[in-house]
């Protein structure tokens, strides 16, 4: 058992020392997504992920693997709480790419600071800002991979999150100020790993913003960059696969593992 140290988080996120006031959750957060990939191989291979703050400390810090937003998002809050501040925690509506917000699937938090209030979030698989964003203002805000802007969403009444790609604002997700608790997130992890419905026991899924750039799977296709300037590849064997995870995205995944989600997704769609 691995119990949450901050010391040892922030030593996996190469982070030595972090500013006061609003500095801080963007410092933590922009190290953190340099740092650890998002993954869904446990839901792909038939495993819930445990929730349990020690169990993802040992998965993410220690073992040195990545996650998806429940176990990210874990990680940072009691982050950012060991570090003084106090993140409630939203439950968020994420877009397709039709522009339909789905089931209350992704975590995330608010955190106020130095008079403002900020989406923190270190666990969105998709274009999520490698920093804070303002939620207080609705013009368009710089992130250090893109440009982003809150809303309110026409159909729901919830605060959207927009990323600009090219001319467009693409949607990512939706959110309200309903109070969520702990027993929510346990429900909707258990739904994302075995409804059909959710992408993720039936899709690889990796995302991770290495020092070359964002790199992301879906099943074998690769895409690198930020859209719209993408650069898109396919992976022909796991040997790529075990490269790919070990060697650029720095997971400690060993051969039999590989092979396994090689199986799974050998043959499966390269696009949702």
């Amino acid at each position: 058992m691995v119990a949450f140290r901050i010391e040892h988080y922030l030593d996996r996120i190469g982070l030595t020392d972090v500013p006061p006031g609003a500095s801080g959750p963007a410092a933590v957060q922009t190290a953190h997504m340099r740092a650890i990939p998002f993954e869904n191989i446990d839901p792909l291979l038939g495993r819930v992920p445990s929730l349990a703050l020690e169990d993802v400390a040992a998965k993410l810090v220690a073992g040195r693997r990545g996650g998806y937003c429940f176990e990210h998002n874990a990680l940072y809050g009691h982050a950012l709480q060991a570090l003084g501040h106090a993140p409630r925690a939203v439950l968020a509506r994420v877009f397709d790419p039709a522009g339909q917000s789905g089931a209350r699937s992704h975590h995330a938090f608010t955190v106020e600071a130095e008079g403002e209030i900020w989406l923190c979030d270190t666990g969105f698989g998709g274009h999520g800002a490698l920093a804070p964003v303002r939620l207080t203002t609705p013009a368009p805000q710089a992130a250090p991979n893109g440009t982003y802007r809150v809303r309110v969403d026409a159909t729901s009444g919830e605060t959207a999150l927009d990323r600009r790609a090219g001319e467009a604002w693409v949607p990512l997700y939706a959110f309200d100020a309903a109070p969520v608790r702990d027993i929510d997130f346990e429900a909707a992890n258990y739904l994302c790993t075995r409804w059909q419905g959710a992408p993720f026991s039936a899709n690889l899924m990796v995302a991770f913003h290495s020092d070359a750039g964002r790199i992301a799977l879906f099943n074998r296709a690769l895409t690198r960059g930020m859209p719209p300037e993408t650069k898109l590849d396919h992976l022909a064997t796991a040997e790529n696969l075990g490269h790919l995870l070990g060697e650029e995205c720095g997971l400690d995944i060993g051969a039999d593992e590989i092979a396994r989600i090689w199986a799974r997704i050998e043959h499966a769609p390269m696009h949702r």
